[in-house]
């Protein structure tokens, strides 16, 4: 009965959207420009325009400047090297991680099929973080024919019917290349003829045309869109997962590409309320130093960020967010680096693998819930290259020391000194004021929101009252930028922790 009032849903939630795609029609993210003018301003210059880019006339794709994505290089490479942009429809990514290039007979180029390097592979580019990871082979034995299950999270008003390219039959028809304004709010026609906060989604929650159960699978539930709803988490989980089933899929060793929303909705912080537009802002770009991150870790665990035990400069996202996840390539030689940053947060520590016995999915069971393992949070940086000055590690040691990592021990032991910082908020100049009671060596540190070390000082002092002048600069002498801080005071076994806010 369950599941065949699913099915009754499911029906009824498609036909609602054959309605609605009979009263409304996409119309493009250029019809947007003239009313939210800042916020296409911000769209434009991130990465969702460019998930799937259509060529014409041989003309090659353009790029924001900030994409180092060694485009000159593309022809001469691709395939068997005789290629040219006359012969290609248009490039799946070339904006962040990799590229990818459709035929004109609709084929991914080097694939078994296709008319420009049949079989031949050497068909992917990688290019992560501006860096040239070379050409890989995609699938040169398969049959790769880029229509509508391809297509679906790359562009905007994908449907199953039709065909988007002359000449090549049945591939399906989108209404714009990449992902643009409609994808997340839905086909604005009524809103373009008569501008409204009622005839245009917030949030656009919708389903695949093949997504067979109709939904998001959370454990053993299946969620549904909601055409009234406003749910960013689902929205930015239809793309931002492989199988719309709860598995994190994995191959490798690694966690696949396309799965934050898998591992995010397996977070506490997905259980406490937290989404996607939490930390992220979806009109600004993460990647080539962008904005797209609104929130620091030190918003809700300041005393994690400065309670921790270790030295260096590595940020909460360092451990917490390792690289685990794989795109296009791995990097360095620890082998536990990927070009995607996991979106699981919790690391369980000890010496047991993240993944099932197949290597097919994150483990999520009884014995381990979904979590990150210290071979990624730890030995990624720790053994990625014996020239960065990081000590090597065994899985061992990395466990033994991440034990304690946030505990507070006899040598941090938070709020034991007096100290004030004034004046706080701060233009420029803090006077760090504290007291000693057992002379000795005094260490002063500052922290950022992402708990990276930004100044450091140690001083040996008298017992009694002392104060420290800092003028806002790194020990290196960069001007650090407005913001919130952390000064952490230790003396002995003691410590104190106090936050700053530094407005220039």
């Amino acid at each position: 009965m369950k599941k065949f009032l699913q099915s009754l849903l499911v029906i009824s939630f498609m036909f609602g959207l054959g309605l609605m795609a009979q009263a409304q029609t996409f119309v493009g993210s250029e019809s947007c420009m003239g009313c939210h003018s800042s916020k296409f301003d911000q769209w434009i210059n991130s990465g969702h325009p460019y998930k799937f880019t259509i060529i014409e006339d041989g003309i090659p794709p353009v790029y924001p400047v900030e994409a180092f994505n060694f485009q000159d290089q593309w022809m001469e490479n691709l395939g068997d090297g005789t290629h040219d942009w006359t012969q290609i429809a248009g490039v799946i990514g070339g904006y962040g991680w990799k590229a990818r290039f459709v035929g004109n007979d609709g084929h991914i180029v080097g694939t078994a099929g296709s008319m420009y390097s049949p079989g031949v592979g050497h068909n992917q580019f990688n290019f992560y973080d501006g860096e040239n990871h070379g050409w890989v082979d995609y699938h040169p034995g398969d049959v790769k024919i880029y229509n509508y299950s391809c297509f679906k999270c790359h562009t905007t008003g994908g449907d199953t019917t039709g065909t988007w390219l002359d000449n090549v039959s049945d591939l399906g028809t989108f209404t714009e290349g990449g992902i643009g304004c409609e994808s997340c709010h839905g086909p604005g026609s009524d809103h373009i003829a008569g501008p409204s906060s009622s005839n245009i989604d917030r949030v656009y929650e919708f389903a695949h045309q093949d997504n067979s159960i109709g939904g998001l699978q959370i454990g053993d539930e299946v969620q549904l869109p909601d055409p009234n709803g406003n749910d960013v988490n689902f929205l930015c989980g239809t793309c931002h997962n492989r199988s719309y089933t709860s598995p994190i899929n994995s191959s490798g060793g690694f966690i696949k590409h396309h799965e934050q929303w898998d591992e995010f909705v397996a977070t506490s912080h997905y259980n406490g309320g937290m989404s996607c537009v939490t930390c992220h802002d979806p009109h600004e770009r993460t990647i080539w130093d962008g904005d797209g991150v609104m929130a620091a870790c030190a918003d809700c665990h300041n005393n994690q960020v400065v309670t921790t035990n270790h030295i260096g400069n590595a940020t909460c996202i360092d451990c917490h967010m390792p690289f685990a996840a794989k795109s296009g390539t791995t990097r360095g030689e620890s082998g536990y680096v990927g070009d995607v940053r996991s979106h699981l947060m919790k690391i369980t520590v000890n010496d047991q693998s993240m993944f099932t016995e197949d290597g097919s999915a994150v483990k999520d069971d009884d014995e381990r819930e979904a979590s990150l393992s210290p071979a990624y949070s730890c030995l990624g940086c720790h053994n990625n290259d014996p020239n960065d000055n990081i000590p090597d590690k065994t899985l061992e040691q990395a466990v033994a020391q991440a034990m304690d990592m946030h505990e507070t021990t006899s040598v941090i032991n938070p709020k034991s000194i007096a100290l004030g910082l004034y004046p706080n908020p701060s233009h420029g100049t803090t006077n760090i004021s504290f007291n000693v009671k057992n002379g000795g060596d005094v260490s002063i540190k500052v922290f950022n929101a992402t708990g990276q070390l930004v100044y450091n000082l140690t001083e040996n002092l008298n017992s009694g009252d002392h104060t420290v002048r800092w003028n806002a600069e790194s020990n290196t002498g960069i001007n650090i930028t407005s913001g919130y801080y952390f000064v952490k005071v230790t003396s002995g076994n003691l410590s104190s922790i106090e936050k700053l806010i530094l407005f220039k």
